[in-house]
């Protein structure tokens, strides 16, 4: 009986340790929303598949600013792929491609899967490499404009409306400023974007951005400090609802987010990529890969094709935008309406 036994559990060690490993690397933390809904996109295609062995790493690049931190990040997230060798490894956002995915281009041990990388563009070696494929994320620039159509109609009939996109200085941010600059606008007469690092010098600007612009876009502004003296001391980032919040309630101008999370943050209206998306690819593409014994050169690199409009009716109601109903039915079913 007790040789049954050893030989159960020894069969179950040998199962467990036999079983495919997908190491997901997360660039950022589970307290950004956008994360958590990354992570739920991908639970939806992985959560039934119990023959793998799914870890997760999360590298916080988020939390603090400064070199330093970037790098002992990278260092960590590198040591943990090194040390898990996992059969596919899901990179996610771009300080996970560009401090630890991207140093194993061409490893034949190694097969990555990226998503969430900005600016619709891969700058990474990944379109040249042999174990690389992956989602981009792409700014809705298309649906962007399509909002302006709908909510300003009746306020610019005779201009295109002046926009200027105002972010932090993140890495993430600078793609999406390229990308937007990049666009060919038809409905938006498109400014030249504007960065700080922070939170003062943001106020200034929002304060008057009425002296150049007639629309305020907004995505990445994590990354700031609150001062030049908490810069000088890498201290930590103002918060993500204090900003939003902020912006909305002394912006002289509409405010619009191009991620559906900063309407949580307080921006009256946003329309962004979907993080589901981005999960659920990234998810498939290891299946494809582990399951389904896909090569890598058969599974294309695409892009973001969905995305999700976030509300908030309070907001909306202050500067006496009315926004269609369909949009309203939108929001409320993905659970991004807020009174």
């Amino acid at each position: 009986m007790g040789a049954f036994f050893l030989g159960f559990i020894l069969f179950v060690l040998w199962l467990n340790m036999s079983r495919p490993t997908v190491l997901i690397l997360h660039s950022y933390s589970t307290d950004y929303i956008w994360t958590r809904e990354i992570n739920v996109g991908l639970e939806r295609i992985l959560e039934q598949e119990s023959w793998l062995d799914i870890r997760y790493h999360y590298m916080g690049t988020k939390k603090k600013g400064g070199k330093n931190f970037k790098h002992r990040a990278g260092v960590a997230a590198r040591k943990a792929i090194d040390d898990m060798q996992p059969d596919v490894l899901i990179a996610i956002d771009d300080n996970a491609q560009k401090l630890a995915a991207k140093h194993y281009i061409n490893d034949p041990k190694m097969k990555i899967v990226f998503a969430g990388v900005n600016g619709c563009q891969e700058s990474y070696g990944y379109r040249e490499a042999t174990n690389a494929t992956g989602i981009l994320e792409c700014k809705p620039v298309d649906a962007v404009e399509e909002l302006v159509k709908m909510l300003f109609a009746d306020h610019f009939k005779d201009k295109l409306p002046k926009a200027v996109f105002a972010s932090d200085t993140s890495f993430s941010a600078s793609i999406d400023a390229k990308f937007l600059t990049d666009n060919q606008w038809t409905a938006l007469d498109f400014q030249s974007p504007i960065a700080f690092d922070t939170f003062e010098a943001w106020q200034s600007y929002v304060r008057t951005v009425d002296n150049t612009a007639d629309l305020l876009l907004v995505g990445a502004y994590r990354k700031m400090y609150r001062n030049d003296e908490d810069k000088a001391n890498e201290r930590k980032f103002v918060t993500s609802t204090e900003v939003g919040s902020w912006t909305e309630a002394n912006s002289p101008i509409p405010v619009i987010g191009i991620n559906d999370f900063n309407t949580r943050d307080g921006i009256m209206i946003s329309v962004g990529a979907s993080p589901y998306e981005q999960g659920e690819t990234a998810a498939e593409y290891a299946l494809h890969i582990l399951k389904d014994g896909k090569e890598i050169k058969d599974i294309p690199i695409t892009s973001s094709e969905q995305y999700l409009v976030a509300m908030r009716k309070s907001a909306l109601e202050k500067r006496g935008i009315h926004a269609p109903k369909v949009l309203e039915a939108f929001a409320r079913a993905t659970e991004n309406y807020f009174e």
